[in-house]
């Protein structure tokens, strides 16, 4: 993973769900979790970056840290329960735990963010757009709302390119948690892009759908 990448997941590490942190659905068993939470280990465990500058490692750190509460939580019926409520009452904004945030000195920066993640977008339909919630539940979304081809050839920016494409080919293979943290990954490169936006409110809408359906 190079420091783009890094600073890619530092810039949504506090606005994502455990759920979308560890690329599961709300749905999800606690084996999924498990094997999701392996996968993550995999990647971020610090003791996989040892030989990275010092402010890399702070921040490899940080979202391992993040990565680790995500499955304390999620592997306890009671606390995931507690969590779940929180997401969907009016309290969601509060975190269930408060792990000090703090930053590093220079190159890539630790800042301190919200700690839970935001309300999804109001899923406004853009005129002759398609209609998200009449669609099929199997299948994909789209690039954009009212956009043609692949959704990296509406990205503007070189960096957040393969995020796009990432997030592109997780939604077709109905991963739409992990789709959607590569989409923020590239919404953070890319900001105000319009087919981004429009593609996060379809997956939004997916990961509903996949909220309804029994594990």
């Amino acid at each position: 993973m190079d420091r783009e990448a890094l600073v890619g997941w530092l810039s949504v590490i506090d606005q994502v769900s455990y759920y979308e942190l560890l690329g599961v659905a709300p749905s999800s068993g606690q084996d999924q979790i498990r094997r999701a939470f392996h996968g993550f280990a995999a990647t971020f465990h610090p003791d996989t970056h040892a030989v990275r500058p010092p402010d890399e490692r702070a921040a490899v750190s940080r979202i391992f840290t993040r990565g680790t509460e995500a499955y304390r939580v999620l592997s306890d019926s009671a606390q995931r329960a507690r969590y779940d409520e929180l997401r969907a009452g009016p309290s969601r904004a509060t975190r269930l735990s408060s792990a000090p945030q703090h930053g590093t000195g220079g190159g890539v920066r630790v800042t301190a963010k919200p700690p839970a993640p935001p309300p999804p977008p109001p899923r406004v339909q853009a005129p002759g757009s398609r209609n998200v919630a009449a669609a099929s539940p199997s299948a994909a979304p789209k690039a954009s709302s009212g956009a043609v081809g692949r959704l990296e050839d509406h990205v503007r920016h070189s960096r957040a390119r393969p995020f796009a494409q990432q997030a592109e080919t997780l939604a077709k293979k109905h991963e739409y948690g992990k789709a959607k943290l590569q989409l923020k990954l590239a919404m953070s490169m890319d900001p105000d892009n319009p087919a981004l936006a429009a593609y996060l409110v379809e997956l939004d809408a997916r990961l509903a759908e996949a909220k309804k359906k029994p594990f």
